[in-house]
């Protein structure tokens, strides 16, 4: 039996969520449970809040879960050990996703015994094979979008629009500084926007940040839109906005990714910055077709 924890952000779960799809349709028995550690990061559990996809708290579903909770136990271990022990003979273990999100084809093989997934699973490798069941489950609601966002997704689907995705915020943090937030600087931007001029003809910027100040002093014009309306629990309708753009320009973060990905544009141009995490090159964790740009 195959377990996929569902934890952090949106982006997260979605991905996590989209592995547990795969998983489904080569074994029946694959089934994701929530980590309740993450009930107070983000938005806690936000599929259901946003696609409607209900967390199975089936009996089954708890065992599960706090069998799990006993095999990462670090505390008290004269206590866990011996369960962990026998729990391996019974052929239970814990997959981890690689640091560098490398695919692992050998994953998504059956398991015997139970076997806990933990990681994000970013490559859409995890996924391709059941594109049209993600698509499927990752639908927005438009009759919660509001007139606000009616009136930008208008405007959105009467010009050339680029969504750029502009994440700042906790990304500043002296923690998250140097391996995220150092990443999408000024000059990737810049540099980004340059690239999509040069391939689309009269395209209009759409930016969707957490740092709008920052976005509109180094930011104007004609050709520039900042969108401010959706925050906290409203802001998987950022995410919404930006896959209904006919491009992209990401930041480094699963939430730009989806955006970008859910984009059913043919012909759509997605940039993002070569490296996801600073200074480290990971192969798979964005789709061949996108640029990725590293002169900046």
């Amino acid at each position: 039996m195959d377990v996929i924890l569902v934890f952090n952000g949106l982006g997260n779960q979605m991905s996590q969520y989209a592995f547990f799809l795969n998983k489904k349709q080569i074994s029946g028995s694959a089934r994701f449970i929530f980590n309740r550690k993450s009930q107070k990061i983000h938005n806690g559990y936000e599929l259901d809040k946003v696609f409607g996809i209900k967390q199975r708290t089936t009996v089954f579903n708890k065992l599960l879960y706090y069998i799990y909770l006993i095999v990462v136990f670090n505390k008290l271990r004269f206590i866990s050990q011996p369960i962990i022990r026998l729990l391996n003979l019974m052929g239970l273990a814990i997959y981890s996703e690689n640091d560098n999100y490398a695919f692992r084809s050998e994953l998504l093989r059956p398991s015997p015994g139970i076997k806990f997934y933990e990681g994000g699973w970013h490559s859409e490798k995890y996924f391709r094979d059941v594109k049209a069941q993600v698509f499927q489950a990752f639908q927005f609601d438009m009759s919660r979008i509001g007139a606000a966002n009616s009136e930008i997704l208008h405007k959105i689907k009467t010009c050339t629009s680029v969504a750029v995705h502009v994440r700042r915020g906790d990304y500043l943090d002296p923690l998250n500084y140097q391996k995220l937030g150092s990443v999408c600087t000024l000059n990737y931007f810049v540099c980004a926007i340059q690239k999509m001029k040069a391939l689309v003809n009269n395209p209009h910027f759409f930016f969707f940040t957490n740092d709008h100040a920052w976005v509109k002093e180094n930011f104007a014009g004609d050709d520039v839109t900042v969108v401010n309306i959706n925050t906290a629990e409203d802001s998987w309708k950022d995410m919404f906005l930006m896959s209904n753009c006919a491009h992209n320009i990401n930041s480094n973060g699963t939430f730009s990714w989806w955006s970008a990905y859910l984009n059913k544009n043919e012909d759509k141009i997605v940039i993002v910055p070569k490296h996801f995490i600073a200074n480290k090159y990971f192969e798979d964790i964005y789709p061949e077709s996108w640029i990725r740009l590293s002169d900046y």
